[in-house]
């Protein structure tokens, strides 16, 4: 039997928009069950919140007796394998292919041999239609496919609990009754609980053994299926019946007090071909008719199905609805302080990089995507950073070797110059390149991994996205500001002798003499220590700008945008503390 999901009391806001409140229903185990609702009514809100992807301000999710708003991260991770889900977009990973997609959880929860896990994929995904498309990448097939291809993931590792969020988006009709028959027989042979959000009347209608329903801020009803159906509930019947006239308008704003012109009559066709009269209530049409709800084409007896009819039958009503007395309560939502804002935002951005360090240290260590990420920001930053740091050790070369001449100190302008490039411009330069660079093409990778919902995929299926897309970037920013820090060092301070020895007439022995009298071992440390920190940052905040993306393209550019100003403005602060500390730990070998 699937597992237990009992929600009690739930409320979700975001900023100061309520979107429900006071939510309690319980998924009946091994049963499906469908969530309706308007448009923005938070029904897909509502499905993150089971999985512990989005924190509600109050109530509790208990999963197999474990509360998910509660736990900890780690916890819930343990939780989520539990799950099966399919996404609205399906959330397939882009740089995989389908059969890498769909093996993945096996992969990763598993010790199943690669055979086994070629037998298991293909099975899944003979399933749902999609042999011969294994080595295709998602951006290769079709919307509809891609939702074929996270379903098949989502039932690969056989799970207690399959959420699945609008399955017939992007499929015409015929695959959608498709679908629904396959989510039928997944059910007959999981006896999975199934809750499925989703906007089609028909699908809703045959498909589930309870229907609920969010309108309003609220679930104005959950109960059985042919209690659900058979209501005269205005708001219900008016989705179900989709009539324009009633309750239910365009806008959610505008609901509250709207109804039928009074005494509206609607006539129908009746059962003998003339027509019969309907009085319509509150402008909602009643369902008198039950649809045969869909059975399994082998004939298999659903056990869930048999539970649910053995409940119902016991007697009594079983549907909930809600108090016409609380239908229109909103819980005040305070105003947003921008202050509380951004403290809250450092806190976050403190506890990633907290947990970069520790998960740094934890297996599985990803590697080969640590190398490939080193490989990429190198790459793309070496030159540019060799080319900015040429002007930077001549500027700061004719500068010094001007003002020693002034002050009759010509032969410290080479311990200057070096110090001067060494300890403060490699380090700046290396990490505004590598921020400009390779941080603004992690934090626009990460953000579009975050809209297109593979982040929530990974938490899912039970992969820490800190361990598995920041650690391994963190880490390569660090490894190749280093390497980017030497090499910047050098060019700056052949530079910068080039420079005062051509083109100043400085002597080349003084130049060298003074560098070689004055500077230290410690110099160079400081310079590659301020370097590997810096690289920290700059990685820590573009992952961090990045998990936090607003939806829609604007959203990534945006994000972009504020994880390279931030790492600027953070860069020149860290730059200055580690500077006085330096200064007041080595007073006789400072820079």
């Amino acid at each position: 039997m699937g597992g237990t999901v009992e929600v009690t009391g739930l409320t979700k806001s975001f900023g100061r928009q309520n979107i429900w409140q006071d939510v309690t229903m319980t998924l009946p185990p091994g049963e499906i069950t469908a969530l309706l609702g308007p448009s923005g009514t938070g029904k897909s809100v509502f499905l993150k919140s089971v999985m512990g992807l989005i924190d509600p301000e109050a109530g509790s999710i208990l999963i197999d007796g474990v509360d998910m708003v509660t736990a900890k991260e780690s916890r819930r991770l343990a939780l989520r394998k539990k799950f099966g889900v399919l996404f609205q977009d399906g959330a397939l990973f882009g740089s995989m292919n389908v059969y890498d997609n769909v093996a993945f959880p096996l992969r990763e929860h598993t010790r199943l041999s690669e055979a086994q896990i070629r037998d298991i994929v293909f099975e899944k995904l003979d399933l749902v239609g999609l042999l011969g498309t294994e080595h295709k990448l998602p951006g290769e097939i079709s919307g509809g496919m891609k939702k074929r291809a996270g379903l098949a993931r989502a039932m690969v590792t056989n799970p207690e609990i399959i959420l699945i969020d609008e399955p017939d988006s992007g499929l015409d009709p015929v695959r959608t009754s498709n679908l629904a028959q396959l989510l039928v027989e997944v059910n007959t042979a999981t006896d999975a609980t199934m809750l499925v959000v989703t906007h089609n009347i028909e699908l809703a209608r045959t498909l589930p053994d309870n229907l609920g329903m969010l309108y309003r801020r609220e679930l104005v009803m959950f109960g059985p299926r042919e209690e659900f159906l058979l209501t005269d509930h205005p708001v219900v019947s008016q989705f179900m019946s989709g009539d324009p006239m009633g309750p239910i308008g365009m806008s959610e704003e505008t609901d509250h007090g709207r109804n039928d012109p009074a005494g509206y009559d609607d006539y129908v066709a009746g059962p003998d071909g003339g027509t019969s009269v309907m009085t319509r209530h509150s402008g909602a049409r009643a369902i008198e008719v039950l649809p045969r709800q869909l059975v399994p084409h082998s004939g298999a007896v659903r056990a869930g199905g048999m539970r649910h009819r053995e409940r119902v039958t016991q007697g009594g009503s079983h549907l909930y609805v809600a108090d016409d007395e609380d239908r229109h309560r909103v819980p005040p939502v305070p105003r947003p302080n921008p202050l509380t804002r951004a403290l809250r935002a450092t806190g976050d951005l403190f506890a990633l990089g907290m947990d970069t360090v520790s998960l740094s240290f934890k297996r599985p260590f990803a590697l080969k995507e640590a190398i490939e990420q080193f490989w990429f920001v190198v790459s793309i930053s070496w030159l540019p950073a060799l080319l900015v740091a040429i002007p930077f050790g001549a500027v700061i070369a004719l500068q010094l070797g001007t003002l020693t001449v002034q002050i009759g100190a010509q032969s410290f302008t080479g311990a200057a110059s070096v110090l001067a490039v060494v300890q403060q411009a490699a380090p700046i330069v290396t990490t505004l390149v590598i921020a400009g660079a390779g941080g603004a093409a992690i934090c626009a990778e990460i953000g579009s991994r975050r809209i297109r919902d593979e982040i929530d995929a990974l938490r899912v299926i039970g992969i820490s996205p800190v361990q598995r897309l920041v650690v391994p970037r963190v880490l390569a920013c660090m490894a190749a500001a280093a390497l980017l820090n030497g090499l910047v060092s050098v060019v700056g301070v052949l530079g910068g002798y080039f420079f005062n020895v051509v083109v100043q007439g400085g002597t080349p022995g003084a130049y060298l003499a003074s560098f070689t009298a004055l500077a230290q071992i410690e110099d160079l440390w400081v310079g590659e220590i301020k370097a590997v920190i810096f690289g920290f940052l700059a990685g820590v905040i573009a992952c961090y700008r990045g998990l936090n993306t607003a939806p829609g393209p604007k959203g990534v550019g945006d994000a972009v945008n504020q994880s390279v100003v931030i790492t600027f403005l953070l860069l020149f602060f860290v730059n200055f503390v580690i500077t006085t500390l330096y200064l007041q730990l080595f007073p006789g070998k400072g820079a």
